[in-house]
């Protein structure tokens, strides 16, 4: 009964990460912002890990059920070899009426749906990026600020985000450049340049893609959410490194709430806005970490058990293929 026990938890785990994680996520809010680009990988790994984990439940129950077979005599033999060599458990408990096979075919197919999806989602994006980059470069006109090279743009509103490298990188609007003092200034361009360096929009464009369909799930939508917030605090700790924080919180403060061209379709488009007033707050009392700390640490044990789960899950499957199902 080992493995009905193991699948029994796996699936009460899953589910109680996926309603009650968006709790854990806020309270670990003060640790993780601490550690942003830490938290970003956590996040991303969460999402990923519990995709996983989910889709792992079909190999889990192909260990112990048995049923009708679908396929060709000599092939439900092949098959039944192979589960049994990946099996660690060496025991059917379960006679069913559902074909042991159809617990590997629908989450494989499940999962190749998830990434033929999540490609197209970021093709999609990247075309959309390409497009608003030409219509930015076709209003502007490129130059160098304090050594960052910049697309200016016509626009009475003091704006200041980065496209993707490919597309431009960091664009600044005319009222930006004349609002912002010099040390403002290089706090922004500062700011953008780490956006680019880090490759937050990958991350942001991945998850985005990833998570598209997914968002229904509260623990899906909450990390999805919660990682563009953790990347922000990643380049604020990069531009206060340079230039001091109360340069990037006056910044922020003139900046204002992010405001993106009307041309830029915004939910296609990653672009990584400096503005954002409520993270002066962060910048100039951030909460005490410790305030979060056992969040994080549940957080953290959480991610580590799906991967462990994840592992002895498609570990054993990969042996088995690997050496041809000997038992």
């Amino acid at each position: 009964m080992t493995s009905v026990i193991w699948v029994l938890v796996l699936t009460v785990g899953l589910l109680a990460a996926a309603l009650f994680g968006p709790l854990l996520l806020r309270g670990a809010a003060p640790t993780l912002a601490r550690a942003p680009r830490l938290a970003a990988v956590i996040l991303f790994g969460g999402i990923l890990m519990w995709i996983i984990a989910l889709l792992a439940v079909g190999p889990i129950l192909a260990w112990f059920i048995s049923g009708p077979s679908l396929l060709p005599e000599g092939a439900a033999a092949v098959c039944r070899r192979c589960l049994a060599s990946a099996s660690p458990f060496g025991e059917v408990v379960l006679e069913t009426s559902l074909p042991a096979v159809s617990l590997l075919v629908i989450p494989a197919t499940a999962g190749i749906g998830l990434a033929a999806g999540a490609i197209v989602e970021l093709r999609r994006r990247a075309r959309s990026t390409r497009l608003a980059a030409d219509l930015l470069r076709a209003e502007g006109e490129s130059a160098t600020v304090h050594g960052h090279p910049v697309l200016l743009i016509r626009d009475p509103r003091p704006l200041a985000f980065a496209l993707p490298s490919r597309a431009g990188g960091i664009v600044l609007s005319e009222a930006a450049l004349a609002q912002l003092e010099r040390d403002e200034l290089v706090a922004v361009l500062e700011h953008e340049a780490a956006h680019l360096r880090q490759r937050h929009h990958l991350i942001v464009a991945a998850v985005a893609s990833l998570t598209r369909h997914l968002r229904w799930i509260p623990l899906i939508a909450a990390a999805a959410d919660a990682l563009p917030h953790y990347l922000e605090v990643a380049a604020d700790d990069a531009a206060r490194s340079c230039t001091g924080t109360p340069a990037l919180a006056a910044a922020l403060l003139k900046l204002g709430s992010p405001a993106h061209p009307e041309y830029l379709p915004a939910p296609q488009v990653v672009a990584l806005n400096a503005a954002g007033p409520s993270r002066i707050k962060h910048l100039v009392s951030p909460p005490p970490a410790r305030r979060g700390a056992l969040h994080a640490i549940g957080i953290a044990t959480a991610l580590v058990t799906l991967t462990v789960i994840n592992l002895g899950v498609q570990v054993p499957y990969v042996y088995a293929a690997a050496t041809g199902c000997t038992l």
